[in-house]
């Protein structure tokens, strides 16, 4: 607030601040949104007297916002209290973003502290997805049939614009996002919450996870579990002594064939020329994968929201930006 006041911020002296309330209000009444509050900055000096000589000419008016505004107080209200975020997640009111601040990209080789599964075999689906897996199935969804797992992985899900465009064309199949960042996980467990709760029976099969997936993935998918992967403009990571932390690279590219069937696809798709033929490259380079044809693309329901259901492509496309996509398929070598 004191840069505002421009050289008199700066002045080599201590200064004290005295609130006048706008006199033009009674004390009496309430303070109402919004109502004028005058800060005066005054030097603080040994003297009574010459305080008296400085009439408050550094001064700044500015307004009061009250909680009928729904504007948050202090930080605390903004994301601290859980319980309220939840009940508002059943109310079916959708979260704000401006409350789940959070760094754009995050380092994925550093030391990070969640819980993970051993095995995928520890992952418990009925906690993501209750729908499909009432209490006292025993993990099974439907009777004597073989359990549900995860058939889409979405690493780096952001704020789950991708599994929210996702869920409707395929509500049959469990999807998982996979997201380093706190705040942002929390963001995207509210808004699908919320989403349940305004739409009953739907959006059930997606959920999200807080994890790195360039370290755990093998614990939490088993050999030729999924059967699509996306990688929606991920962190471009420019110097070259940083290509190691790429999402994409040939040697997690082994972890990502095990990770999907024979006949998977894996979708990449980014707005960094220099980060999309890197990707392809690797792709290309790697026995495991083939690219698939540009006639299947077009008949793909999915393709169409790798440019348009995340935040990130949505502002790529307000700015006129170009799109550079990636789509290849697990195949089968002949000693598999």
């Amino acid at each position: 607030m004191l840069n505002r006041l421009g050289s008199a911020a700066i002045w080599p002296f201590f200064y004290s601040i005295r609130y006048e309330p706008n006199r033009s209000s009674s004390a009496s009444k309430p303070l109402t949104p919004p109502s004028l509050v005058r800060v005066s900055f005054l030097p603080r000096s040994r003297s009574r007297q010459s305080r008296q000589r400085h009439p408050g000419n550094h001064s700044l008016s500015f307004a009061l916002t009250t909680a009928s505004q729904n504007r948050p107080r202090s930080t605390v209200a903004m994301s601290s209290n859980a319980d309220t975020a939840q009940a508002k997640s059943r109310s079916g009111r959708l979260p704000r973003k401006r409350f789940y601040r959070a760094r754009a990209h995050s380092n994925p080789l550093s030391d990070s502290h969640f819980p993970i599964p051993i095995s995928p075999a520890d992952f418990d689906c009925s906690h993501h997805y209750p729908y499909f897996f009432p209490p006292g199935s025993g993990g099974r969804s439907d009777g004597d049939a073989p359990p549900r797992k995860v058939r889409f992985a979405d690493i780096g899900c952001g704020f789950g614009g991708l599994l929210v465009g996702l869920s409707p064309l395929f509500p049959d199949t469990l999807m998982l996002g996979m997201e380093l960042r706190d705040k942002v996980t929390e963001y995207v467990k509210e808004r699908i919450l919320a989403l349940r709760a305004s739409n009953p029976g739907h959006y059930e099969n997606i959920s999200v996870v807080r994890t790195n997936s360039m370290k755990y993935l093998p614990n939490y998918f088993e050999k030729g579990q999924l059967s699509k992967m996306f990688f929606l403009f991920p962190d471009p990571h420019f110097k070259e002594k940083n290509h190691r932390r790429r999402v994409i690279s040939p040697q997690l590219l082994d972890e990502y064939a095990y990770a999907l069937e024979v006949g998977g696809i894996i979708y990449t798709i980014t707005d960094v020329e220099e980060l999309g033929d890197w990707m392809r490259s690797c792709l290309e380079d790697h026995p495991l994968f083939g690219a698939v044809p540009e006639e299947e693309l077009v008949l793909d329901p999915v393709v169409k929201l790798l440019s348009s259901a995340t935040e990130e492509g949505q502002k790529v496309a307000r700015n006129g930006g170009q799109t550079f996509r990636a789509v290849y398929r697990r195949i089968k070598l002949e000693e598999e």
